[in-house]
């Protein structure tokens, strides 16, 4: 009986002993390979699918604002492990092949991918770059397919945005911001977005940004994503493109124009608004100041939009508003004069600049009469004042909808005081905008509507279709048409023979009114000595306007202060060079003028007496104001490849650049070739001095040299195009 049982306990423990040691050589020592196996415990997993930010367009249809994706690499090194072990070669030797893929395929250098994947002795999965643009991990992808080698895991990293034309137009468009709920982005569950911050970035931030969508996953007990069927999937939807109406040449030059002026007359800010005055449609919005020439655009970019943000008081440019008033409600006899020189109203002296004598109501506007306008303001009246500018759009948005859009300072009537009248009349105790100024012009331009100002043209998706499309819109009518063009005639002879007689131009007509106005003390009541603001808001052609033009210096140097000094200037020299430019139609027969302009040649970078000796060559007028004893051009005006009167000099800025800043001088800005034609490609390459290298035939879809970065002359970009 003992022997039987110790024989079963022998046996039993000779089955135990048996079946630990065959499950410790499976666990373990894994004879038959069973890891794969194990890997086929599934877990399942929602991942978030990011949409493509839709890009920012001009007038034409070119990029002014694009994005680019980035995508994280990953090598697992335990597939390459036993990638290795099948090939018989070391785990050293297959991280060579893997670093030499990347380099062939990638802007990563053999080393550094080798470096990476030699970093520890772990198999652990190992991050190589989150830096791999779209087209390089499409080679890389294909390249690792083809040759069968192992370990490659990719996700979405980050996006970057680019912004071809460096600082043009900065402001207005904006700038955005990485948001993201995940500190590694290209993680399963990771919400990844870039979020416009201001201007048109922030305005129309929903269209741009597109829906987000997801797709399930299936992941082994190691992790590592799994064919799986039937999983489910909502794709995301990629953000619309947003097309301007601002047209680049015509925004060129107005930033162009505003930058000299900047440097002319010392101003603290600029700003210009450029419309169509019978649809609203903006052809160029600039606010610039001193110091954004010396800072990278991207801090730029961040800045308030200043023509829809700025505050100002108008000074006399609101005076013709006053008098159009009067002329619409037949306040105003015919061949009645009025006096000019001073005032006296309770105690406020109201003073003009000159003393005229008696003047008649078109000569009031003529030669801005301070007196003249409050006699002819007491005439309309409190209530009719207020109401007509309101209806004209002052002391509210103008419908523009952009990010940061002040709707300026009117009071309302019942908080008027026994001074607001008057001062309003001639553009105290209110401030404005420039876009709003523009508007109230436009309605004198346009015989009495006031239109909607608009700066987008349409909503794009990926594919090409217009989604929506923004049309004029007429408001309302404000005044008759027959005030308006009286209107017109007054602020014509203000050019003609008034206080901005030296900017006429003798192949356009033109209307307008200098203002100027002390600036308010901040903080403080009463008004600066020494601070102006120097404005001009005016119309073209004067007979039948085309374009509304809106020029404002904020603090310019006290000799500049008055708006015909600075402001006044500005505006003729945005309008010469609009003119002039080819799809400018307002002189389409003036042939002649057209021949006698020509394109600014870009001097940047050149050695002073070889820019002179190009620009007598070309038989150009030029000025050169020499800095720190120095040969070099640092700067010009107008800027390159704008438009201008073979009369016109052109201003040579000579500085003395540190080294540093010598290959910047030389350098120019990589063009975006996104969508052109291979010809047309190499054409704009050869223009600017870079090596094209060519992979595919047909259309350019992307380059290895981002669009709106800085090239040296011979530098190589690589392009991949398709059918």
């Amino acid at each position: 009986m003992r022997f039987r049982f110790y024989l079963l306990l022998g046996f039993f423990g000779i089955i135990i002993l048996i079946w630990t040691v065959y499950l410790f050589s499976l666990q373990i020592l894994d004879p038959l390979n069973l890891d794969v196996e194990r890997n086929f415990r599934y877990n399942s997993s929602k991942k978030i699918l990011n949409a493509a930010r839709g890009s920012i367009l001009d007038s034409n249809g070119n990029l002014y604002v694009s994005s680019v994706a980035y995508f994280q690499t990953d090598i697992d090194r335990s597939d390459v492990s036993n990638w290795a072990g099948k090939q018989e070669i070391t785990l050293q030797e297959a991280y060579q092949i893997l670093a030499d893929a990347f380099a062939q395929n990638t802007s990563l250098t053999e080393a550094f991918v080798y470096k990476r994947l030699t970093i520890n002795n772990n198999l652990s999965s190992i991050q190589i770059s989150n830096k791999i643009k779209a087209p390089e991990l499409d080679k890389l992808g294909r390249y690792f397919a083809e040759n069968s080698l192992p370990g490659l895991v990719y996700d979405f990293s980050s996006m970057r945005r680019i912004y071809s034309r460096g600082i043009t137009a900065s402001r207005l468009l904006g700038s955005v911001k990485e948001i993201s709920n995940n500190a590694n982005p290209g993680e399963v569950h990771s919400i990844y977005q870039l979020k416009g911050q201001n201007g048109i970035e922030a305005t129309y931030d929903k269209e741009l940004s597109g829906q987000f969508g997801w797709r399930e996953e299936m992941y082994n007990a190691q992790n590592k994503r799994i064919p799986y069927p039937n999983l489910h999937e909502k794709k995301p939807v990629n953000g619309m493109n947003v097309k301007l109406t601002i047209d680049p040449a015509m925004q060129d030059v107005v930033e162009d124009a505003l930058a000299e002026g900047l440097q002319q007359y010392g101003a603290r800010n600029a700003t210009a608004v450029l419309m169509d005055a019978k649809t609203g449609r903006i052809y160029a919005m600039a606010g610039v100041s001193a110091e954004d020439y010396r800072e990278d655009p991207g801090f730029v970019r961040v800045k308030s939009n200043i023509p829809v943000s700025f505050l100002f008081e108008p000074g006399s440019t609101m005076k013709p508003f006053t008098m159009l008033i009067a002329l619409d409600n037949n306040l105003i006899r015919p061949r009645e004069n009025f006096p000019s020189g001073t005032r006296r109203i309770g105690s406020r002296t109201i003073k003009d600049t000159h003393d005229h004598g008696s003047v008649s109501a078109k000569e009031v506007i003529t030669y801005s009469s301070n007196v003249g306008i409050t006699i002819i303001g007491d005439r309309v009246g409190k209530k009719r004042l207020y109401d007509n500018l309101i209806q004209m759009g002052f002391g509210q948005k103008t419908g523009l909808n952009l990010f940061g859009e002040s709707s300026g300072i009117f009071h309302k009537l019942e908080n008027w005081d026994g001074f607001t009248l008057h001062s309003i009349t001639f553009g105290y105790a209110m401030s404005v905008t420039a876009v709003q100024l523009a508007a109230a012009y436009a309605v004198i331009a346009n015989g009495g509507n006031y239109v909607t100002p608009y700066v987008v043209d349409s909503f794009i998706d990926e594919t090409g279709r217009v989604v929506e499309k923004f049309e004029p819109k007429i408001v309302r009518k404000v005044i008759s048409k027959a005030a308006a063009d009286t209107m017109k005639s007054y602020l014509q002879s203000v050019v003609e023979e008034g206080t901005a007689q030296h900017i006429r131009l003798n192949y356009v007509s033109m209307a307008g009114k200098t203002g100027t106005a002390k600036k308010k003390i901040e903080g403080q009541p009463g008004y600066s000595s020494g601070k102006y603001t120097g404005s001009f808001a005016g119309f073209f052609p004067a007979e039948n306007p085309e374009m509304v033009l809106v020029v404002v210096y904020d603090e310019p140097a006290y000799d500049f202060r008055y708006g015909g000094m600075c402001a006044a200037p500005t505006f003729q020299k945005i309008v010469e060079k609009v003119l002039f430019l080819p799809n400018c139609s307002i002189l389409p027969n003036n042939i002649q003028m057209r021949q006698n302009t020509t394109l600014s040649p870009h001097l940047i970078g050149m050695q002073v007496a070889a820019a002179e000796r190009l620009l007598k060559k070309n038989g150009l007028a030029y000025r050169v104001e020499q800095h720190d004893n120095s040969t070099v051009v640092v700067n010009q005006f107008p800027k390159p490849n704008v438009s201008l009167d073979k009369a016109h000099p052109i201003i040579l800025i000579a500085g003395k650049p540190d080294q540093s800043e010598q290959n910047l001088l030389r350098t120019g800005i990589m063009p975006d070739l996104s969508g052109m034609t291979l010809r047309k490609a190499l054409q704009v390459s050869a223009h600017n001095n870079i090596k094209l290298k060519i992979n595919g035939m047909g259309t350019v879809r992307s380059q290895s040299v981002i669009a709106g970065t800085r090239i040296l002359p011979g530098m190589t970009c690589t392009v991949d195009a398709t059918l």
